[in-house]
């Protein structure tokens, strides 16, 4: 099975409407979402309208648990903590029911998925080094543990010495975040695992920042902050 992988899309409906004219010529069978549709971004009813339409499932991130009220938004520092009451505040009574029903873990046979870890999930853990990542691995049964949570795209094997996805090893993957991606290119980004042939491929694309910055003008929001918001 070929599954696209998407991440950390954060209410930003240009970087994901990219991402999604370039996944439209790609090979897979099925979508998910690792969770984090909402914060950051100005575009979150937007955002949701179009997964749900696509009918992608999602695990639950912390800015969405903390925009239906699953967590308290004092986890969260402005300006996003502002943000993200507004959102709360804003949420359609369906895109609000979308996320309510994410849940915190999702796998099958080959892989599992969670937003920061499937250990513990509500801890919100950052899997941010080798070994917080093999540490995981030596707690699941599944060959392919997907993640998000960190923005950064990586893979990470069960030890050291293994340089790609190829079989007879179990990894962690990060597809890296559409919305708010912090490496170095700034490029918006997603990936495609395939799990009969053991092969993980990561696609990054440009976004247009500007027309994302002027999105938060409807919300008295000024061009500095969204840049904040944006990590740009």
């Amino acid at each position: 099975m070929r599954i696209a992988v998407l991440s950390d899309i954060h209410a930003n409906l240009p970087a994901l409407e990219c991402c999604l004219t370039k996944l439209d010529k790609l090979d897979f069978d099925h979508v998910i979402s690792l969770g984090d549709q909402v914060g950051y971004g100005p575009y979150p009813n937007e955002v949701i309208d179009i997964l749900r339409e696509l009918r992608i499932p999602t695990v639950l991130g912390n800015h969405d648990a903390g925009a239906v009220g699953r967590i308290s938004l004092r986890m969260f520092r402005e300006p996003n903590h502002s943000l993200l009451a507004w959102t709360r505040d804003n949420l359609t009574d369906e895109n609000r029911q979308y996320l309510l029903d994410a849940p915190l873990v999702m796998q099958e046979d080959s892989w599992i998925a969670a937003h920061a870890s499937p250990v513990n999930p509500e801890q919100w853990t950052y899997l941010n080094s080798a070994p917080l990542c093999r540490d995981v691995l030596s707690k699941i049964d599944q060959t392919f543990c997907l993640v998000g949570h960190t923005h950064m795209p990586g893979v990470v094997p069960d030890r050291i010495g293994v340089f790609r996805v190829k079989p007879g090893h179990r990894f962690v993957i990060n597809p890296g975040s559409i919305g708010q991606p912090r490496d170095s290119s700034r490029l918006a980004s997603f990936g495609i695992l395939d799990t009969e042939a053991c092969t993980w491929d990561l696609h990054q694309v440009s976004w247009p920042r500007d027309e994302v910055l002027s999105g938060y003008e409807r919300l008295d929001i000024d061009p500095q902050t969204g840049a904040q918001l944006l990590f740009v």
